[in-house]
C-alpha cells in the first residue's frame, strides 16, 4: 500500500464521518449505536495502549536489527530510509494515542447531541483506521528485511 492510498483512505474516512454527522447522525451516535457508546471510552484506550506498547517494542527491535545489518555489511546509514519509515510510524502511533486520550476525555463533556457524538465516535474509528495503516507500514518494512546468508 502506498502512502497516497493510505492518506486517501484517511481523507475518505473523515469525509464519511462528517457526512454521517450531517446526514444520518443516529448511525454512529451513542443512542443509535450502543457498541460505540461503550467502546469510545477506556476500552478504546486499552486496545490502543496494548497495540502501542507491543509496536514500540517491535520498532525498537527493528532499529537494533537495522544496526546489526549495517554492522554486518559495514555500510553505515545504509538503511536510513527504512529507519525513517519505522520512526514515522511509531511517532504516528504515539500521536494517535494522545489524540484518542483527548477524544475519550473530552467526549463526555462536549458530545451532548447525536451529531457531536457521531463526530467523536467516528473519529475514534478514523483513529483505528490510521493505527492499522501505520501497522501496515511497519509490517512492510519488517518484511523487506531479507535473510543474511553466508557468502553474500
Amino acid at each position: 500500500m502506498t502512502k497516497s492510498v493510505a492518506y486517501t483512505s484517511l481523507i475518505v474516512s473523515v469525509g464519511i464521518v462528517i457526512a454521517l454527522a450531517i446526514g444520518a447522525p443516529t448511525l454512529l451516535s451513542d443512542n443509535g449505536n450502543g457498541f460505540l457508546k461503550s467502546f469510545v471510552s477506556h476500552e478504546l484506550l486499552a486496545i490502543l495502549g496494548v497495540i502501542l506498547a507491543i509496536t514500540l517494542a517491535s520498532a525498537g527491535q527493528l532499529h537494533l536489527t537495522f544496526n546489526k545489518i549495517e554492522e554486518d555489511y559495514k555500510q553505515k546509514n545504509a538503511l536510513n530510509s527504512a529507519r525513517r519509515s519505522v520512526q514515522s510510524a511509531a511517532y504516528w502511533l504515539i500521536g494517535l494515542f494522545l489524540f484518542a486520550v483527548t477524544l475519550v476525555v473530552v467526549k463526555p463533556l462536549v458530545a451532548t447531541t447525536p451529531w457531536s457524538q457521531t463526530l467523536f465516535n467516528g473519529f475514534a474509528i478514523v483513529i483505528l483506521i490510521a493505527y492499522v495503516l501505520a501497522l501496515i507500514d511497519l509490517l512492510k518494512t519488517t518484511f523487506a528485511i531479507g535473510p543474511k546468508i553466508d557468502g553474500d
